[in-house]
């Protein structure tokens, strides 16, 4: 034995049973003595036998004295060996509390996992925070490739993971984990992740493995593996601790990708108002989404008027028929969630209110989400599951989060109708104003020239109703062009391949067409960036302005420049015509000059007129980039 080392300690009942082989000698021993110690002091005389009481007292005594030790021997064995079964049994609850610890621990990291990630890497720590394994994987299926895809591992070294990794790589068939059955293999069978990792497996101390499926329902998904030092694997009560947490892995990760779907579905729908789809297109978009972020299948949308619910579903997407019982159940969950302005939640219809319960089938969960905007609620959502308790109460704030910004893309889908409808009719009134102004004037004027021809006809003068008749061909001329004019206004968008630069191309090339004035035109800037609604009322000024070129200019050429900077987007038209002087009273000639006035106004920014008679007229539009929303990328322009 080396120095400083301590020997085994030997147990107490060792140690009584060793030390009663030496009672018989020593008792013996005491009884001789004893007797000396008489014989002196009594003095018995001659003859007395004393080997007779040493022998009967040794032999007594000794008896008696094993007897008792070996009472005594069995008695503290016993003690020793309840002791050490108390502390067995302490030892076993002391471990039992540390796994149920970590198993709280685990839960309440897996309640509080923020994304499917975290929830994997909580599956990876388990076993070896559970159950003392040597390392632990997640593996799962990738269908798309038909292989095994390592997502996260734990407690492995490096170069064990390195060869897995290329193992992977090489392609295991998923089919071969997708179907086990047997869920625990030794370093030396068959199973597809020890094939060809034996030898290093063994260099660590892994002999064995224990697969723990999850996915959903009866599909897997993918398996928790968790390795292990000894050759059989885990114990049973081990591996019942690791059911456990598997279990709620499983529900964990299920939770995490419906959160994932549910965020997903509220990004989708925060952003459908770029979109800008019509009303009935957004309400089956708004639909659509809502019923995959929750995985569903079933879902229907009314509308309200006037605060109240609509009798017939605007929207609906079902993978069945919903019967009239069914659309009832939807639009009374949908008129309690719109008085509450809440969502409404039935976790189970068989235990809903009258006279709902039961009788709704195959619906048995279902969500009513107010989508609300502001102090509006312009429609309801209803969604269906056939699984009892499919919808419940913690679900409501992402229900409320998907209302708040379903509702809003719904409110702005129908201001942006009415805005359209109010453009429509603006842009009709404009358009008879024009009428009214000129070409109904124009053709009371032709009416009147007329008459006057045939006055002059029946006169006979001929030279006069020569003249006449060139300035009714005059006259028609322009009313033609009036009319080509309205033709084109109703006719006008940014809707072109090539973008607003493209647009007004076109537009000023067939005026100068028509109209042989000269016109060049320049873009400067992302012109082709320019929103559409600021890009229609630019489109129908130059449209004015050329009209107005054309009638009372008598201009031979016009300069047309747009520039948009990142603050401001500017119109500038200038002509060489015979120009006139602004401060005096309009006419109904330049009626054509408040209208672009209103136009640049309504669009928060400024018209300004330059002109002087025989000096042209130059006309600046100029609009603040902020007053329109637009970005102001500094992409490079078009130009001619």
């Amino acid at each position: 034995m080396n120095k400083g080392e301590r020997s085994p300690s030997i147990p107490l009942h060792e140690r009584i049973r060793q030390f009663r082989w030496m009672i018989p000698p020593l008792v013996f021993l005491g009884a001789a003595a004893h007797e000396i110690v008489l014989l002196f002091l009594a003095n018995p005389g001659p003859g007395y036998p004393l080997w007779i009481p040493v022998l009967l007292y040794g032999i007594t005594g000794s008896i008696v004295t094993w007897w008792g030790l070996g009472r005594l021997a069995a008695f503290s064995e016993e003690r020793e060996q309840a002791k050490a079964e108390l502390q067995a049994a302490y030892d076993r609850l002391a471990e039992t509390h540390r796994q149920l610890l970590a198993m709280h621990d685990i839960g309440r990291e897996i309640a509080s996992a923020e994304d499917l990630q975290h929830v994997l890497e909580v599956a990876a720590r388990a076993p070896v925070s559970l159950v003392d394994a040597r390392g632990s994987t997640v593996v799962t299926f990738d269908e798309r490739q038909n292989r095994l895809r390592l997502d996260v591992a734990w407690g492995l070294s490096n170069t064990y993971l390195q060869k897995l990794h290329e193992r992977l790589e090489e392609g295991i068939p998923m089919e071969r984990c997708k179907t086990c059955t047997v869920l625990s293999a030794h370093v030396d069978s068959n199973c597809p992740l020890f094939d060809g990792l034996q030898e290093i497996a063994k260099s660590e101390g892994i002999y064995s493995l224990a697969c723990l499926p999850f996915g959903r329902g009866e599909k897997r998904e993918g398996i928790i593996t968790a390795y292990f030092p000894t050759p059989d694997g885990p114990p049973e009560n081990h591996l019942q601790i690791l059911n456990i947490v598997a279990t709620e892995i499983v529900n964990a990760l299920e939770s995490a990708r419906l959160r994932d779907q549910h965020m997903e579905a509220i990004y989708a729908l925060e952003h459908l108002p770029e979109q800008a789809p019509a009303l009935d297109a957004l309400l089956t978009q708004i639909l659509d989404i809502t019923l995959m972020g929750w995985n569903v299948s079933c879902g229907v949308v009314f509308l309200t008027e006037g605060g109240q619910l609509g009798t017939r579903p605007a929207a609906v997407r079902c993978s069945h028929d919903l019967g009239e019982e069914s659309l009832r159940f939807a639009r009374e969950m949908a008129r309690r969630a719109l008085v509450d302005a809440a969502p409404y939640i039935v976790p189970d219809t068989q235990h809903a209110d009258a006279p709902w319960n039961g009788d709704v089938a195959p619906i048995r969960s279902a969500a009513a989400i107010p989508l609300v905007a502001g102090q509006d609620v312009p429609g309801v959502l209803v969604m269906f599951s056939d699984a009892a308790g499919y919808f419940r109460a913690h679900h409501a704030p992402y229900l409320t989060s998907v209302g708040h910004h379903a509702g809003l893309a719904l409110l702005n889908a129908q201001l942006r109708s009415q805005v359209e409808y109010l453009a429509v009719v603006e842009e009709r009134y404009r358009l008879s104003r024009e009428i009214h102004d000129g070409l109904a004037q124009t053709l009371s004027v032709i009416g009147w020239r007329l008459d006057r021809a045939a006055m002059l006809l029946r006169k006979g003068d001929h030279p006069a109703l020569e003249k006449e008749l060139e300035d009714i061909r005059q006259e028609l001329r322009a009313a033609y062009l009036d009319v080509r004019q309205a033709i084109d206004g109703l006719r006008l968008n940014i809707h072109h391949p090539g973008g607003l630069y493209a647009a007004l191309s076109s537009y000023v090339h067939d005026f100068s067409q028509r109209t042989g004035i000269h016109i060049s035109f320049e873009g400067e800037g992302p012109v082709n960036d320019i929103p559409e609604d600021v890009g229609v009322q630019l489109l129908r000024i130059v449209q004015e302005s050329l009209a107005n070129v054309r009638k009372h200019a008598h201009a031979q050429h016009v300069y047309i420049r747009l520039r948009h900077t990142p603050s401001s987007i500017e119109l500038y038209i200038e002509d060489d015509g015979i120009g006139f002087d602004p401060r005096q009273p309009r006419h109904r000639s330049r009626v054509g000059l408040s209208s672009i006035r209103e136009r640049a106004e309504k669009l928060g920014g400024t018209f300004t007129l330059a002109s002087q008679p025989g000096e042209g007229t130059r006309i600046l539009v100029l609009i603040p980039t902020r007053a329109v929303g637009t970005t102001g990328t500094h992409v490079k322009g078009a130009r001619r």
